[in-house]
């Protein structure tokens, strides 16, 4: 069974359940889960326009949303993260519309990691 996007995108980027329970899921779990391989599961992010190469190319904090999720998983109810989950994916879907090629929104600048060198 195909999942929505929404469905997709909680599992594979913020590492909620279909419950809304903190879990480590990647592209192998995810496609476990489904029943499909792993690169059906790649064609559905990429027909999703959720890719993982489109969230350097938005602005959008990918990272800290899933670490938000997390934290509202572990210590919060699954309320509470299934409307995060709800708002981040609505933010996600308008971070889309500043999809550029040209564009490269980074959050971290590898060559400087912890920030000491400015």
């Amino acid at each position: 069974m195909k999942p929505s996007a929404f469905e997709l995108f909680c599992m594979y980027y913020l590492g909620l359940t279909p419950e809304f329970q903190a879990r480590f899921h990647n592209l192998n779990a995810v496609a476990r889960h489904y029943g499909v391989s792993p690169r059906e599961v790649e064609g559905w992010l990429l027909g999703f326009h959720i890719s993982a190469s489109y969230f350097p190319r938005i602005k959008f904090n990918l990272a800290e949303a899933h670490g938000k999720a997390q934290e509202i998983a572990l210590f919060s109810s699954a309320d509470d993260a299934r409307s995060f989950a709800r708002k981040t994916f609505q933010e996600v879907l308008t971070a889309l519309d500043t999809y550029s090629d040209k564009a490269y929104f980074e959050d971290v600048d590898y060559n400087d990691i912890w920030g000491d060198l400015k």
